[in-house]
């Protein structure tokens, strides 16, 4: 390698300075064209905004005659880029290479994204083009310009798109499947995986990822309950492979355990069967690579609550009246609750908590509500509640909605 030719890379290296990418997946790349030991060609790449995303190789090539190219150099910082990258193949670097007959090309760095590393240079080779490296001092630069970039071609490039970022997803079920689409600039492997995070424990999603476009993929996440929840696509390496094994070791033990004790413990004391992993976000071995939050909130409303009378003896009975809404028919399953505490006690009425059928619409419902002999006098808040799940016990049910208290008198 000559002295002048290093000046050739050294100005497509300072031609790289030029570029002022619009993110970190845009790298700064810098290319001259030499013909008959004279620069007659320059150009860097664009910002990457669809009205300015030329390559430097393309702005270089395109610049001058056809005529002049046949038999000249190309000096390029970065590997040319392949038909499989771009969305106008033939437009594509080594495209225009072969076609305008380069002689030669100078490479700086390989292109650190998968989908052309190694590629332009084996398309160069086979169709006759001569290639050969800048030297090792100068590769360092060019590494150093394109740090951003190189480490976001490490990574999948990922964006979920479905579900967005804050969406509320309505439900009449305890536990949700919901279908995580997402898109990567790399092709999602074995160490991709989905997490489910909340309330400081993760829960590994079981997958498979399904293809269903070039660039878009799909899995499904398990949310068990309502709530806020954030949806992490991540990638492990062997020390996060080795937690997300134990983890599934310990549901395997968890489901076993269960069907083991099956009719002979009562299952509530069993509890659940999925733990989570205990961690206030990604750990050593863990990195997301793209995150949405969402709620999941029943489908269910308790727009509004009323009683016939707010002055009540004890020993008496209050009629409660509920206005619910619904957006389709729950035949069973729904239970109407009603309480008041007092002193940190809890006055309630479980043999007169109601089931009910919901129609979809706007309906009201009513229930009775007998005040206990030994509860205080004077004025209480009655809370009232919509739950799904065993009539009259909390604990094996799930509370859906509640309404403004309302203020009672007792006599």
């Amino acid at each position: 390698m000559n002295y002048k030719e290093v000046k050739f890379m050294e100005k497509a290296v300072e031609l790289a300075k030029n570029c002022k990418p619009a993110n970190s997946g845009i790298p700064r790349v810098g290319a001259v064209v030499v013909a008959h030991g004279n620069i007659i060609a320059e150009g860097h790449r664009g910002t990457g905004r669809d009205e300015d995303d030329r390559h430097a190789e393309e702005a270089a090539i395109l610049s001058v005659d056809p005529s002049s190219l046949a038999g000249a150099t190309l000096y390029t910082t970065l590997e040319p880029c392949t038909r499989e990258v771009r969305s106008k193949p033939l437009e594509c670097c080594t495209e225009l290479i072969h076609r305008h007959r380069i002689k030669k090309v100078f490479i700086g760095i390989l292109d650190p994204n998968q989908g052309v590393t190694g590629k332009g240079l084996w398309y160069l080779q086979t169709n006759g083009v001569e290639v050969d490296l800048f030297p090792h001092e100068l590769s360092e630069q060019i590494r150093a310009q394109n740090l951003a970039f190189i480490r976001s071609q490490e990574m999948l490039g990922a964006t979920i798109v479905t579900p967005k970022d804050g969406d509320e997803i309505r439900t009449i079920k305890d536990e949700t499947k919901v279908p995580v689409q997402f898109k990567c600039v790399k092709e999602p492997g074995p160490d991709t995986y989905l997490f489910v995070y909340r309330g400081g424990r993760q829960w590994p999603q079981g997958g498979p990822l399904r293809k269903i476009k070039s660039d878009t993929w799909e899995i499904n996440a398990h949310l068990g309950g309502t709530g806020d929840f954030t949806l992490q696509l991540v990638t492990v390496d062997s020390l996060g492979a080795a937690l997300i094994r134990f983890y599934r070791q310990v549901v395997e033990s968890n489901l076993k355990r269960r069907e083991e004790l099956l009719g002979i413990v009562d299952e509530a004391l069993l509890r659940g069967n999925y733990p989570g992993i205990e961690m206030s976000g990604p750990t050593k071995g863990i990195r997301v690579e793209a995150s949405v939050d969402v709620t999941i909130a029943y489908n269910v409303n308790l727009i509004s609550t009323s009683v016939e009378s707010t002055e009540v003896g004890r020993g008496r009975t209050l009629k409660i009246y509920y206005e619910v809404e619904c957006p389709r028919d729950i035949p069973e399953g729904i239970w109407l609750g009603a309480s008041f505490t007092h002193n940190q006690k809890l006055f309630h009425s479980s043999r007169q908590d109601k089931p009910v059928a919901l129609k979809a619409g706007r309906q009201k419902l009513f229930r009775e509500f007998t005040i206990p002999e030994d509860a205080p006098v004077g004025k209480h808040m009655l809370r009232t509640s919509l739950w799904r799940g065993t009539t009259g016990v909390p604990e094996r049910s799930k509370y859906i909605a509640g309404a403004a208290p309302l203020q009672i008198t007792i006599l």
